[in-house]
């Protein structure tokens, strides 16, 4: 998705009428309820069934708001406030970002049914944000080592390439119009060929001994697959059987199989060092969010904050 459309995405406003009046003070500064309604209305349309259910939403959306306002008094406190042109500058940059001049940006925005001036509003919000995690929490995060190791490998062992095995096979297909009386035999020929192995026979003699196996040309070689890439009726018993081991026969619409495993390849593992950045930076993200939450409890007690919402 887009910037755009994550900063659209950010955004939802409630079609229902609201009578505004005040939902909270904070340090003597007043938020509406209808600014609790252009940030979440459709949060609590979506939410909310009983009276008692919607004002619970609202609350929810109104402390929001509380920590936004508290940020915003913070930022102002230390004179980093966001200037016009800084403002300007990222309409500008989000708009080449989508390959769109400043008019079709606008166009977009307000063909999305968001007003400019409330997407320039949100557009400074996140500028302030940004400034209060440069400022003030980002100094309070370090990021160990250890801490992205283990990240990594949690990673790799959660999204790792998925595992493959090289199979070979001897598969006797049924003839043409082949009745019950012909599949039993050939079934019963499968077996002897597995107690054969399993008495000794090298596999790979096996192989060359059954000439009008369909996989005889190829030396037995069947290919390459992970679990997902195999067929249905091969993945159990393919997967199931141990490396250098042979599988009992598995019968197949065309005839009767048997899988020798005679390789297994673990899932492609990033270097470290080329996904460290992109670790750095999700752990930071993490410790920012967890900063931020410590923050506005501090904040909230400190602060005079006044509900006028009834709970």
């Amino acid at each position: 998705m887009s910037f755009l459309g994550v900063l659209l995405g950010w955004l939802s406003v409630s079609e229902a009428t609201v009578v505004d009046r005040v939902a909270a003070v904070v340090n003597k500064e007043v938020i509406a309820l209808s600014e609790v309604y252009e940030l979440g209305g459709e949060f609590i349309d979506d939410t909310s069934g009983s009276e008692a259910e919607r004002r619970q939403a609202e609350i929810e959306v109104l402390d929001a708001l509380i920590q936004r306002k508290l940020v915003a008094q913070e930022i102002e406190q230390l004179g980093l406030g966001v200037t016009r042109d800084e403002l300007e500058r990222t309409i500008d940059d989000v708009a080449r970002q989508n390959g769109l001049t400043r008019e079709q940006l606008r166009s977009e925005v307000e063909l999305s049914g968001l007003a400019w001036s409330m997407y320039r509003d949100e557009l400074e919000e996140n500028l302030r944000q940004m400034k209060f995690n440069q400022v003030v929490l980002l100094p309070r995060v370090t990021v160990t080592d250890d801490e992205v190791r283990d990240l990594y490998n949690r990673r790799i062992r959660d999204n790792v390439g998925p595992a493959t095995r090289d199979f070979e096979g001897i598969l006797l297909a049924y003839p043409a119009d082949a009745d019950a009386g012909a599949k039993a035999e050939l079934a019963m020929r499968a077996t002897a060929i597995e107690a054969a192995y399993r008495a000794g026979t090298p596999w790979a003699d096996l192989v060359a001994e059954n000439a009008d196996s369909v996989l005889f040309s190829q030396g037995g070689k069947l290919g390459t697959f992970s679990e997902k890439e195999i067929v249905p009726e091969l993945k159990d018993a393919g997967f199931a059987t141990a490396l250098g081991d042979v599988s009992a026969p598995i019968a197949l619409d065309s005839g009767i199989i048997l899988l020798y495993v005679a390789g297994e390849n673990a899932g492609e593992k990033p270097d470290l060092e080329l996904v460290r950045a992109d670790l750095e930076y999700e752990l930071q993200g993490v410790k920012v969010e967890e900063e931020l939450a410590l923050w506005y409890a501090q904040a909230r007690r400190q602060a005079a904050v006044e509900i006028k919402l009834e709970p």
